[in-house]
């Protein structure tokens, strides 16, 4: 494989994923680069599976952005998960949007990191069903069965919180 051809072709891609998915610029710079290494140092494993490098490169990405959580999540209970969903109204101020955000954000937190995990690349990235099990290494009908149990679940904590109603239909 011509990794630097790769690397020209791909990195801001997979810069913009990590980026997306952590807090610090410098911290999204360093995880890409860890990236692209994994990539080059494991190339021997992929080699039938070239035809898919970006889809190889995100999965090692985000490997690499699990592990970060996992080991931040020993020091802080804070979930990085950037919330980008809100749902703007003509009627609603810059506070109850901040508001707002922030009682999704919790609800999210809230969730196991596989409902989290499907939430950001269903809703969040516009990630279609099969990219997200691709991703994620699972079946299309687990992604849907997942998807459905946590957008139940963020609606009944936002419920139970007196949130806001997101366009869902409560039951």
């Amino acid at each position: 494989m011509d990794w630097e051809q790769i690397w020209r072709q791909h990195w801001q891609e997979i810069y913009r994923f990590i980026a997306y998915r952590v807090s610090d610029r410098q911290e999204a710079e360093d995880l890409t680069q860890e990236t692209f290494l994994r990539a080059i140092r494991t190339e021997a494993r992929y080699i039938e599976n070239n035809d898919n490098i970006v889809g190889l490169l995100k999965t090692i990405a985000r490997n690499l952005i699990i592990d970060k959580w996992r080991s931040s999540k020993k020091t802080n209970n804070q979930v990085p998960l950037e919330m980008e969903f809100a749902i703007s109204s003509p009627e609603k101020g810059p506070e109850e949007e901040v508001v707002q955000m922030d009682e999704v954000r919790r609800a999210l937190s809230l969730l196991n990191e596989e409902q989290q995990q499907v939430i950001t690349y269903r809703l969040l990235r516009g990630f279609s069903v099969k990219d997200t099990a691709e991703l994620l290494g699972k079946s299309e009908s687990s992604i849907k069965t997942t998807q459905f149990r946590a957008i139940e679940m963020i609606r009944k904590i936002l419920t139970r919180t007196g949130g806001m109603d997101y366009g869902y239909s409560r039951r």
